[in-house]
């Protein structure tokens, strides 16, 4: 009895952990998101979603950037555990400072807005679309950075009540305002009042007298700029393409194009998680002095087969994955799914391929996908005569990008070998 009841103890603990609460919750996010762009696409049709996917663009660009500063802020505060009060009296200053300054900015970024008409010059209806995204700019710095104290601490409960309410209240509050008939107005508010509901739960993080702590934050922002750069590599390559559709092509095509980047996301964020894995357990084996290929090889061998059967839906059945994922008004593009979904597997290896060269000490995988992404927007600029061009010119790129990081990592040497 004893020998069955360990190792169900042990499940049970590792179950009921911290870290597999989180995932959990991360994930029911991930459901939660595609929820909404699917729910969207059907009620919108091509024409205003196409428009709300490129807001969306910029909201993701922004919280991914500040989503690495909350990478950095929670290995810090797991690995400082003695000098815990210094380091979050810092980051609560920083907090601080950083609400106050964007308040004040904010009329200000408001007023370019609006003068400049920046709106319809990136081919949106409307120029208050711009102003009511910019209303989540005062808390998206302060709740990275609580997100990042909270997962460093693992403190489920605070990570997931701020993740799940951030979620629910997008979807819900989004659905309610088009529903009441606010229309794409109404729906982008609810994108900065989302933000300030996940916050909430967390905000007494930070209620504490600070002291300063200036080194130690400026060594988290340090630590963070590649993640960032990881980050604005994904949004930008995966996504810019619909801002310049927006922008070039019409409402229309860049529709087509917020759909395609709905099926790009499923594709990436389905080995995602991946990444997480193979950066410690490669750092484990070179640590260790051994070769890293052998605890990378089960990580790139799933993301063969996720890439393969989702190239291979996109190719035998482009119309049924379109219809199921965004409703039959976007089929007029679906000939052009298998190349975007050839896209998304080729980012989809550089992103792991790129982790894999920072695990081993090479971050050289990170600056070319850094530099590929002013590369990739000028490419897709002279791309624009139709959508195809367009769909044609990004898988090149993607392929080139990932051709060059798989020769790097086929005969690049761990850091403990030279």
């Amino acid at each position: 009895m004893t020998a069955f009841a360990l190792p169900s103890q042990k499940l049970a603990a590792i179950l009921g952990s911290p870290v597999v609460a989180i995932f959990l919750s991360a994930n029911i996010v991930n459901l939660g998101n595609l929820g909404f762009n699917v729910l969207f696409s059907r009620w919108m049709g091509p024409v205003l979603f196409g428009q709300l996917a490129t807001l969306l663009t910029l909201f993701l660009a922004v919280m991914g950037v500040l989503g690495a500063l909350q990478l950095a802020v929670s290995q810090r505060v797991a690995g400082e555990k003695g000098r815990m009060s210094d380091l979050e009296a810092g980051l609560a200053r920083f907090a601080r400072k950083g609400l106050i300054a964007s308040m004040i900015a904010l009329p200000i970024v408001i007023a370019g807005s609006l003068s400049l008409n920046l709106g319809p010059a990136m081919g949106l209806d409307s120029p208050l679309y711009l102003p009511l995204l910019a209303l989540c700019l005062p808390f998206a710095l302060p709740l990275a950075l609580a997100r990042g104290v909270a997962t460093g601490r693992l403190d489920a409960r605070g990570v997931i009540m701020s993740a799940q309410v951030e979620m629910w209240i997008r979807l819900i509050g989004a659905a309610v305002a088009w529903q009441a008939g606010l229309g794409l107005e109404g729906v982008v508010a609810v994108i900065p009042l989302s933000v300030v509901a996940g916050w909430l739960p967390l905000r007494a993080i930070f209620d504490r007298p600070t002291v300063s702590a200036s080194t130690l934050v400026k060594g988290i922002v340090l630590a963070s700029l590649p993640f960032a750069l990881l980050q604005a590599g994904q949004v930008i390559l995966m996504d810019g393409d619909v801002l310049l559709a927006q922008a070039f092509l019409g409402p229309q095509d860049a529709g087509q194009l917020a759909a395609f980047g709905l099926f790009q996301r499923i594709q990436f964020f389905g080995c995602y998680s991946l990444a997480a894995v193979l950066l410690p357990s490669v750092v484990t084996e070179v640590s260790a002095g051994r070769s890293p290929f052998a605890a990378a090889l089960p990580v790139f061998a799933i993301y063969a087969g996720v890439s393969a059967l989702l190239v291979g839906m996109a190719t035998l059945f482009p119309a049924e994955v379109l219809t199921v994922l965004v409703g039959p008004a976007f089929l007029n593009s679906a000939p052009l799914l298998p190349l975007i979904s050839i896209a998304a597997a080729a980012f989809t290896l550089s992103y792991l391929l790129a982790t894999y060269l920072a695990a081993i000490g090479d971050r050289w995988g990170i600056w070319a996908i850094t530099l590929t992404m002013p590369v990739q927007m000028i490419a897709l600029t002279l791309s624009t005569d139709s959508l195809g061009d367009m769909v044609t010119t990004k898988v090149i790129c993607q392929l080139g990008l990932a051709s060059l990081l798989l020769f790097r990592a086929a005969f690049r040497r761990p850091s403990y070998a030279r």
